[in-house]
């Protein structure tokens, strides 16, 4: 005996209530894609301008935060000198979160006018910069990379209470080079500072050495010894 066929019936019904629903996914799905940025978060920049850096990334019509390709615009954003590294987030509230890390401006090359920065690179002096210690005479390249460089360890504040600087090696009567990597530091205390590329980091605490002068002014030699055993001989 043969088993009857039973046809089933289409239910449109539920046909498109299944329509709407990939409808809806689709459409909310495109829309969410296409969904600007609300808001741009940019933080650790201290030189840098937002602005500055909205533009380089190519921001300012705040673009769809899903269309970004956070690589790309972490490279974008690393072309300003001044950017040693960054960080791109992006949340459910759809902002943009960059996190800047800078370099440091060491000081101002007065030979040529050039900005050095703790990262080894030179910029152009736009004077949008105060209280960068000033390089007074010509250093040789590789001495001057070496003390730019330690010099960047330093924190910002150290690095504000250098006013000059000169390249001063130590020579011997005879012509005898002794330390051709040593340096004079010249303060905004007044002080004098002779430090070199090795004893650089000494500087980190110029503040309790300058403390424990009691007010009183002269030149400090930081070139040998250590921070509890200096020479200072007053003006």
């Amino acid at each position: 005996m043969q088993a009857k066929k039973v046809k089933k019936k289409l239910n449109i019904k539920k046909l498109l209530i299944f329509i709407l629903f990939l409808y809806l996914v689709i459409f909310g799905g495109y829309n969410l894609f296409k969904m600007p940025i609300k808001n741009i978060i940019i933080t650790g920049n201290n030189c840098l301008k937002d602005y500055e850096i909205i533009e380089i990334a190519g921001l300012k019509d705040y673009p769809s935060i899903f269309k970004l390709n956070a690589k790309s615009l972490k490279n974008k954003i690393k072309e300003l000198p001044l950017v040693d590294d960054v960080t791109i987030k992006r949340d459910l509230k759809f902002r943009l979160k960059i996190d800047i890390k800078e370099a440091k401006i060491v000081l101002l090359n007065s030979t040529n006018n050039k900005l050095i920065l703790s990262n080894g690179k030179n910029i152009d002096n736009t004077y949008n910069y105060t209280g960068v210690p000033t390089l007074i005479n010509y250093t040789e390249g590789k001495i001057l990379n070496k003390f730019s460089l330690n010099l960047g360890k330093l924190d910002e504040g150290i690095l504000s209470l250098i006013s000059e600087i000169e390249y001063s090696p130590t020579i011997s009567e005879e012509g005898i080079s002794i330390d051709e990597e040593r340096f004079i530091l010249y303060m905004n205390d007044g002080n004098t500072v002779y430090t070199n590329v090795e004893r650089c980091n000494t500087l980190s605490h110029y503040r309790e050495i300058y403390a424990s002068l009691n007010n009183k002014k002269g030149i400090l030699n930081l070139d040998s010894g250590n921070t509890e055993n200096f020479v200072f001989t007053e003006y």
